[in-house]
């Protein structure tokens, strides 16, 4: 056989089971075949690494470390992340043609072995096919993607040089395959699938029963959902539990007041709850606590702050708004009449969210069980709570009513008595405390 006759009619007598003359090995031309699929391997892997390790780094971390050292290389860096689809572009056609090169090289490489040890053209490119996969995927692909996720500051630094010189090099051709990736992602549909509220309380719920979440991380998920469709009326201080002063108070007794309830702010009254005209900060008496001055003709307009009255069917992402606006951090709940119907603290919206916030152990606690198995609540308990605590729908979004003490009122439709029962599915409800006509305390019992 000729030894000049060119690879492609060798090839395809190959293909077609013809019979061929071996011919002889061109050493150098072998060599430089292999060196370049070394090249290209090289080039394939420094690729693999830097796209990995370019978009692992996070915008603000490289901000921060730009703040803290001044770098050409992390600038050059920046200056590459600042345009991604360009340099994704410019890493994803270095490795395609790298991969072509190693592709068609191999083949050339394998078809001149056929020729000359005169092998089974299938077995021989099958084999081949499977060897250059297998690499490919292990050192063009894994190993230094995994390099570049480890370590993706020591790569980027490395490889930003060549990538930079081939980013401005590719300039034309990225622009017009980043505006024809755009325009393409234009006229694909998106999908429209979303993930409603009750399938994130759902995913919560497994969670938990998974044991990824702990069950306080899986009651901050529901009431985060929750939290924009809760009404301000849902988690006030009712109006006949809120504490105020008067206009026409003396300053001693202000701060006597202030020194027993200890609470940091009271709205002032001219002359009761429907007549609010501030809010006194008790921070604001410090001044005075040592000055010769006569209270009983103290000023105090002169020391309060502007109130915010909201409706009683405001939400309560709404209301933080408020909150963060007027930076306050208490509102007064007013009725369609403009009357005071109670009072809600930024206390009270975190509470909706975190849970409990207040640990004071002299306070009453609001639910606690007796030895034969009875409950005494306070009369403010939320009907919510009773949900869960007892597993049953004692209460639903369309009643009035939101507390144990105002379902006993919608029952009996009147003011009770001590020890007067009501009956509500199976839980027996006894009046245990009054105070000004009012239901303080409740006994509730499961009955069959």
């Amino acid at each position: 056989m000729d030894p000049e006759r060119p690879f492609i009619s060798i090839f395809l007598q190959l293909s077609a089971g013809l019979p061929t003359d071996p011919i002889s090995l061109n050493v150098g031309e072998v060599t430089m075949q292999s060196v370049i699929i070394v090249i290209s391997f090289f080039f394939s892997a420094l690729f693999s690494s830097s796209e990995v390790a370019f978009f692992s780094i996070k915008s603000h971390d490289l901000t921060e470390r730009l703040r803290s050292q001044e770098s050409t290389a992390l600038l050059r860096i920046k200056r590459l992340l600042d345009h991604p689809r360009q340099l994704l572009s410019t890493i994803l056609i270095g490795n395609t043609v790298v991969n072509i090169l190693i592709s068609v090289f191999a083949a050339v490489l394998t078809g001149n072995l056929i020729a000359h040890f005169g092998w089974n053209p299938i077995l021989a490119y099958s084999i081949e096919v499977v060897i250059l996969t297998t690499a490919l995927v292990i050192f063009g692909e894994i190993t230094p993607k995994v390099i570049g996720l480890k370590n993706p500051y020591m790569i980027a630094t490395w490889v930003s040089p060549f990538i930079m010189m081939l980013f401005t090099v590719l300039k034309p051709i990225n622009k017009l395959v980043a505006a024809s990736s755009m325009s393409l992602e234009r006229r694909i549909p998106k999908l429209k699938s979303k993930i409603s509220g009750s399938d994130l309380v759902a995913l919560a719920e497994v969670g938990e029963q998974e044991g990824q979440l702990r069950e306080d991380e899986r009651e901050i998920i529901e009431n985060v959902i929750e939290f924009g469709n809760t009404e301000v009326r849902e988690i006030m201080t009712s109006r006949v539990d809120i504490e105020y002063v008067t206009i026409d108070e003396t300053l001693g007794e202000v701060l006597e007041r202030v020194k027993k309830l200890r609470l940091s702010r009271l709205p002032l009254c001219d002359p009761d709850l429907d007549s609010i005209v501030g809010i006194l900060y008790a921070k604001d008496l410090l001044p005075f606590l040592n000055e010769q001055i006569d209270d009983r003709n103290f000023n105090w307009n002169s020391i309060s702050r502007k109130p915010l009255f909201i409706p009683v069917n405001k939400k309560l992402d709404d209301l933080l708004e408020d909150f963060q606006r007027e930076k306050t951090h208490m509102a007064i709940v007013v009725d369609e009449f403009g009357g005071t119907e109670g009072l809600v603290t930024l206390d009270d919206v975190l509470e909706e969210i975190m849970g409990e916030l207040e640990t004071d152990p002299s306070e009453r606690e609001e639910i606690r069980q007796l030895r034969n198995g009875d409950y005494i609540m306070d009369a403010k308990v939320d009907l919510d709570e009773l949900n869960d605590l007892f597993e049953q729908e004692i209460a639903t979004d369309d009643d009035e009513y939101e507390t144990l003490g105002g379902l006993v009122y919608h029952i009996m439709e009147r003011i009770p008595a001590v020890g007067e029962k009501v009956r509500f599915n199976n839980l027996e409800i006894t009046v245990h405390e009054l105070e000004n006509n009012r239901v303080k305390r409740l006994r509730v019992r499961v009955v069959e």
